[in-house]
């Protein structure tokens, strides 16, 4: 490509954002309310809620890896990645509604975790086959270090205020009464929106991949994850995007009932959550600045350092005012763990068909896309495991039929779950922010190793295309000067 097609248009970045925030809706709506609904609507004891959520983890770990290779595999008149589009969005939508669907109180548990885990797992698949063709789009349409730096962050954005908006309506839609109607009714706003916004992608969005004239032999699925284990750079920044998220996640997971029971204030969640994400969404083009200064390695480590920190704070918090302090901290680095390791995918898609000699960002897509979503399960698990053992209530007000003896009264917890909620909001999230800065150290592309890899690539292509008019007989034309952007080493740790 030339310099000027490296660039995304404006319509580029807003599809991509468009079609990532199909996940942000699902990621804010679920990440904030979702085990709540288990817990207090669907009244599903904390384990097997954690059961739930650990057999949906397993199952993404083969269900992202098969869609991302066959992705790469398929070739339509629509290309490789839109038809994923045009039929996982309605499945998706369709699979939203049904997990949002609250049978009856006197359900078996056995049968409530049948189906909530059948619903759950059509939610992956659907999440699945937009999910992995957003990120394998990106590094298909550019492969300029910075503009994919920009990319990521109008990407973050447009998740971010989407998901926002989204979680905001639920909110409003169900408020503190939590009827099962009303779940019923969010769920069909969102649902209409993902339909909506995955084929929008579809009609707007056009793919750049030219297959090789000489097909290139595929070989097996052991075979492609053999060779994504061998690749560091790719380890690493799958390890980010499993160790941040999971800490966001676990904070996401349990910040509602901690103001609930420990805050005793569950209204407070109608404002801490547009503080959180707003301040997030106002922060993002700080980061994307920072990085395009220094390095994204540098944003991580900056941003990590304030989230962590942050975090562990929240474990001390026990009024409304300080924990809307700390919301605004949290709020700023929140995005970092999202945005740094989506920029960084884009090269190590570069970095691996260097290794391969093949474009392989379809199945990286699916093994990357299964960190997120292990990071969620990860999530999820801990805090129902923890909750069993340290002797968690369901509330009476929801959970007790007329007649049942009440053990214990309405909107209140043991002191041991109390203490877990306040771990699970703080410490323990801390931990794995610092294990992803770790990962994000160890991270081996930096700005000047891109810049070569860059210079080697028109190198080779200025060379391939002097060979070819040599063996014609025609004049050389004067090559376009490709230029490659300076990087000082010193930035780079």
């Amino acid at each position: 490509m030339t310099v000027d097609e490296e660039k995304l248009s404006l319509k580029t970045k807003i599809l991509l954002a468009l079609g990532q925030s199909v996940e942000g809706i699902w990621i804010t709506v679920g990440g904030y309310y979702l085990n709540k609904f288990f817990l207090e609507t669907c009244c599903i004891e904390p384990a097997l809620v954690g059961l739930i959520q650990l057999g949906v983890g397993l199952f993404d770990a083969f269900n992202d890896t098969l869609i991302g290779a066959l992705s790469d595999k398929t070739n339509t008149r629509w290309g490789r990645r839109r038809p994923w589009l045009l039929f996982g969005g309605p499945f998706l939508a369709a699979a939203y509604v049904a997990v949002w669907n609250t049978l009856p109180l006197r359900t078996p548990q056995g049968l409530k975790m049948l189906y909530y885990t059948l619903a759950f797992m059509s939610v992956s698949v659907g999440l699945t086959s937009v999910r992995v063709q957003m990120s394998a789009l990106l590094p298909e349409l550019t492969s300029d270090y910075n503009e994919r730096m920009n990319a990521s962050g109008f990407i973050v954005v447009g998740v971010n205020a989407i998901g926002l908006t989204f979680a905001i309506l639920h909110t409003v839609i169900v408020g503190t009464d939590n009827e099962p109607s009303s779940f019923m009714e969010s769920a069909a706003v969102c649902a209409a929106a993902i339909l909506i916004f995955t084929w929008t992608v579809f009609c707007g969005i056009k793919e750049r991949y030219e297959p090789p004239a000489v097909p290139i032999p595929s070989p097996g699925i052991l075979t492609e994850l053999a060779l994504a284990a061998r690749n560091k750079a790719f380890l690493y920044v799958t390890l980010m995007y499993l160790a941040g998220p999971t800490a966001v996640t676990l904070t996401q997971t349990n910040i509602a009932l901690f103001c609930k029971y420990v805050l005793q204030d569950e209204s407070i969640l109608l404002l801490l959550l547009p503080v959180v994400q707003g301040t997030a969404l106002l922060t993002i083009p700080l980061w994307v600045l920072i990085g395009n200064k220094t390095s994204k390695r540098h944003v991580y480590f900056a941003g990590g350092s304030l989230l962590a920190l942050s975090m562990v704070a929240l474990n001390f918090v026990n009024s409304r005012s300080a924990a809307i302090v700390l919301g605004v901290l949290i709020g700023i680095s929140l995005a970092v763990p999202y945005l740094v390791p989506v920029s960084m995918l884009p090269d190590v898609v570069e970095e691996d068909e260097e290794r391969t000699g093949r474009r392989r960002e379809g199945i990286l897509a699916g093994l990357f896309t299964t960190a997120l979503k292990l990071s969620v399960t990860a999530g999820s698990v801990l805090t129902n495991l923890f909750l069993e053992q340290a002797g968690y209530v369901a509330p009476s007000s929801s959970c007790t039929d007329e007649g049942d003896v009440l053990v214990i009264e309405a909107d209140s917890q043991p002191e041991a779950v109390l203490q877990v909620m306040r771990w699970l909001v703080g410490p323990i999230p801390a931990l794995f922010i610092v294990l992803a800065m770790f990962a994000a150290w160890r991270f081996p592309i930096t700005p000047a190793v891109h810049a070569e890899r860059v210079a080697r690539r028109a190198a080779a292509a200025a060379s391939a295309s002097k060979a070819t008019l040599e063996a014609t007989g025609e004049a050389p034309a004067e090559l376009e000067v490709v230029k490659v952007p300076h990087c000082d080493t010193r930035m780079s740790l």
